[in-house]
């Protein structure tokens, strides 16, 4: 609806709860290449209906729209929290696991058949999709090197999954899911290392509906985003 895809319409509608100001206030920072009392990876498992994607949403509006940013309601205070003059504008990716099926080939695009494919060519169009097109073509998680070379060099990038867990129990059998665990803990550590990219990464937590398979795989990328990253808690207030 216009009050989620109009960013003006969105931060009207949007109470910034105190971790919500937090969390906003931490990817400012971030993404303005300051390391000090923030984190490059974020792990946002809460309970389901707990704000998750309300928060993604939020900063995809905040790093696509970078210093315009500035006119939405509740943005200064973002700004001032964060202690940064201006939001920079940087490149996102989003995946939604959910959604997620191969895409392209036929309408001009390459043909991204995994998560690291789609979010190489997100981040920087086809230039940055040949770099790990043979990872993508294999279904083979790329290492930290190759990670590197398709995250944009002139300008910070932003990267948002959702629905993780939706995408790991349809991919579980292909090889698919083990191959992106690998990928999001390079991804991880790669954004660590650096000064202006984040992840965020939403997981859902709700143990009644996951069988014991998602439970396994849930507990495994669970601890590895809390290992590299801060694990985020949205509705409390």
């Amino acid at each position: 609806t216009e009050d989620y895809q109009v960013p003006a319409r969105f931060f009207e509608r949007t109470y910034l709860t105190q971790n919500l100001l937090d969390l906003s206030a931490q990817v400012a920072r971030r993404l303005s290449g300051t390391k000090v009392e923030t984190s490059a990876v974020f792990n946002m498992a809460t309970q389901f209906g707990g704000g998750k994607t309300h928060a993604l949403t939020l900063l995809y509006h905040l790093a696509n729209a970078g210093p315009r940013a500035a006119e939405w309601r509740g943005v200064p205070a973002i700004l001032k929290k964060a202690s940064v003059e201006k939001m920079p504008q940087a490149a996102t990716a989003v995946f939604v696991g959910q959604q997620f099926d191969p895409r392209g080939g036929d309408d001009g695009t390459p043909l991204r058949q995994t998560p690291w494919g789609e979010i190489a060519y997100q981040l920087g169009g086809a230039e940055a999709y040949d770099v790990v097109s043979g990872f993508d073509a294999e279904g083979k998680a790329p290492g930290g090197d190759t990670i590197r070379k398709f995250l944009p060099s002139d300008q910070p990038a932003l990267i948002l999954v959702d629905e993780m867990m939706n995408y790991v129990g349809r991919n579980r059998k292909s090889g698919l899911a083990d191959q992106f665990y690998h990928f999001l803990h390079n991804l991880s550590e790669t954004a660590r290392g650096m000064d202006n990219v984040v992840l965020a990464v939403s997981v859902p937590a709700s143990e009644l509906e996951m069988g014991a398979e998602d439970f396994a795989d849930y507990g495994r990328f669970t601890k590895m985003l809390d290992r590299v990253g801060k694990a985020v808690v949205m509705a409390v207030e």
